[in-house]
């Protein structure tokens, strides 16, 4: 560290040798890397770089632009070198009290910039006021500073702030404590592997995390604590004339895409069970389009759930929201699982749907967990949510106690009002999906809708965090099949 401490004491004195010329007045690089003794070093060290530069030309060594020696003290312009001497210390204090975020890097960098300012012009003035008995020309600095010096220092702020975590493993050690700050992988993985949760503070860190390491990660916690793959598939049991609004479907009435179907028949939902079930499949779902199955049809996919009873596939519905009493019936009729996406935050589903709430869908998840049924529930992806946004339904999910999260990702149908949506950048697809795995690392993670969009078919995914999947078609765009 002392070794480091004198580089940046040597840089910081090369900065200032170091001239842009804009203009009149030269620019020097001389913030920079007294910035960046600050936010790699921290208080102790960074403090201790600038004050050996500035203890080295007070000896004598001519590092000052305008000499050296003890004599510098009356120069105008020292007022600068001191404020760097303080600024260090306020941006190490700052940027190493907490996580090394690029917001507190920025936040930091800025600090050091206006103590490097307010001392420095503070100082001038005395000088020139009580030294050189000059007065002060408030225009002049403020022409000469606010208009030149400040907006290219403020440029170095930025770029040392963006350049600081590409240097810090080579100043600390990949495996440093400061280091880790910044990529929290091994710390989360630890903390899971002792029975802990991730806070959403933590969980959002992971949004800086580069990709592949983030996928690396989640596909170890998969393999840990997830790894037995599962695959389900559904049936459309009752397609269009949706009267609720949700704002990706094509089964709603007020897209007018699709004409109100009726519920099938007993013999297709059990040849469609039986081949399920032949294929090794997991799970069999029966999906209705509505915002809850009326009675008369209720009755009737009860029946066909207990003929199916026995067999080697779980039964699973989703058929909105149902009351507890005919979640009972369901279950004593031989129901496993039923399914009712969140689809995404609280605050963000509004805007997905008006015509039942966030709440709705939460109690009817409660009421299926009270009779006993296993819940799927999950939402989706490239709807106009952001990140934030699915952090806060996978911590819904991780309340609500939810083991199966199907993960939809939008394929835009025209004639929605997400038709004209650009689809969701795979990368940003994978980041999601590990960011869940790390949210909810026993769940099982399921690519569903838009799969058969990617140019993988989600291979990538399932190297990233997810460890199950839906096969065969959906409900209103084509899937993949088993194998494939």
């Amino acid at each position: 560290m002392l070794a480091l401490t004198a580089l940046f004491a040597a840089l910081v004195a090369a900065g200032a040798f170091i001239r842009i010329p804009i203009g009149t007045v030269p620019v020097t690089l001389q913030f920079v890397f007294a910035n960046l003794a600050a936010l790699l070093l921290g208080v102790k060290w960074g403090t201790l770089a600038i004050g050996l530069y500035i203890a080295l030309g007070l000896v004598g060594v001519p590092i000052f632009t305008a000499g050296g020696g003890f004599t510098y003290v009356l120069q105008p312009t020292f007022g600068y070198l001191l404020g760097f001497l303080l600024g260090a210390f306020v941006a190490g204090l700052i940027c190493y009290k907490g996580e090394l975020s690029l917001a507190r890097r920025l936040i930091a960098s800025f600090a050091n910039l206006v103590v490097v300012y307010a001392v420095g012009v503070l100082y001038l003035g005395l000088i020139m006021k009580f030294y050189m008995g000059q007065d002060v020309d408030a225009g002049a600095i403020v022409v000469s500073y606010g208009l030149v010096f400040l907006p290219m220092d403020s440029v170095w702020a930025v770029l040392s702030s963006l350049l600081a975590p590409r240097i810090l493993p080579y100043i600390w050690g990949a495996d440093s404590d400061v280091v880790r700050r910044l990529d929290p992988i091994d710390d989360y993985i630890a903390k899971i592997s002792r029975g802990g949760s991730l806070s959403v503070r933590e969980l959002k860190r992971l949004k800086r995390v580069r990709l592949a390491r983030l996928c690396d990660a989640a596909d170890r916690l998969t393999r840990e604590y997830a790894p037995q793959f599962e695959l389900c598939a559904i049936v459309n049991a009752k397609c269009g004339g949706c009267g609720e609004d949700c704002a990706f479907c094509s089964q709603s009435a007020r897209a007018g895409l699709m004409p109100a179907g009726e519920l099938i028949d007993g013999a297709t939902y059990a040849e469609a069970y039986r081949a399920a079930e032949q294929a090794g499949i997991k799970a069999f779902s029966a999906v209705t389009s509505c915002v809850r199955l009326g009675e008369k049809d209720l009755s009737k996919l009860i029946s066909y759930i207990s003929e199916c009873r026995g067999g080697k596939a779980e039964r699973c519905a989703s058929l909105g929201l149902l009351s507890e009493k005919e979640l009972l019936a369901l279950k004593e009729a031989g129901l496993d699982r039923y399914h009712n996406n969140l689809e995404s935050s609280a605050k963000y589903f509004p805007k997905l749907c008006t015509t039942h709430t966030y709440a709705q869908k939460k109690e009817t998840i409660k009421a299926a967990m009270s009779v006993g049924l296993k819940v799927c529930s999950g939402g989706i992806i490239g709807a106009g949510e952001s990140m934030n946004d699915r952090i806060s339904m996978a911590l819904e999910l991780r309340a609500l106690g939810v083991m199966s999260v199907p993960v939809n990702i939008l394929c835009p149908i025209k004639g929605t009002p997400l038709g004209d949506r650009k689809p969701l950048a795979y990368d940003e697809i994978r980041r999601t999906v590990a960011i869940l795995r790390f949210a909810l690392p026993y769940a099982h993670i399921r690519i569903a809708g838009g799969r058969a969009s990617l140019p993988d078919k989600g291979e990538a995914l399932f190297k990233g965090g997810a460890n199950a999947a839906i096969s065969g078609d959906y409900l209103t765009t084509s899937g993949v099949e088993l194998g494939k």
